[in-house]
């Protein structure tokens, strides 16, 4: 078993980037208005059957709307809140490769800023 397999104990997080090659195409010029759709970098998931690895590419679009069973990005306005969530179907998220789920009645409004279309995942070497 891999070690990215292995639940760790740094919390996992999302990092907006640019990507480069063919990906480039769909994220614009950084002003996300012109662009629907937007990358980030997954470090540190936590072991939950979902499959995700340290460094996947995640494909985000603000374009299509969240149906259950989706896999969504959610956050409270800041880059730094962004967590990982699939819709149950009373439409509730529920937290997904080790990130929190939304805290209720915190003050703050938690909001589903897109959905996950598609994942890339770094080559590995055998």
């Amino acid at each position: 078993m891999s070690e990215n397999n292995l639940i760790n104990n740094s919390p996992p997080s999302l990092e907006l980037i640019s990507p480069s090659g063919k990906a480039a195409q769909f994220a614009g010029t950084g002003d996300e208005s012109e662009s629907r759709t937007f990358f980030l970098t997954l470090s540190h998931p936590h072991a939950d059957g979902e499959g995700f690895r340290d460094g996947d590419l995640l494909a985000v679009s603000t374009y299509h709307d969240a149906e259950p069973s989706d896999l969504v990005v959610w956050w409270t306005g800041s880059e730094r809140s962004q967590a990982l969530a699939r819709v149950e179907d009373d439409l509730s998220l529920r937290a997904v490769g080790g990130f929190m789920p939304p805290a209720e009645g915190a003050g703050l409004s938690a909001s589903v800023r897109g959905v996950v279309v598609g994942r890339l995942r770094r080559a590995e070497l055998a």
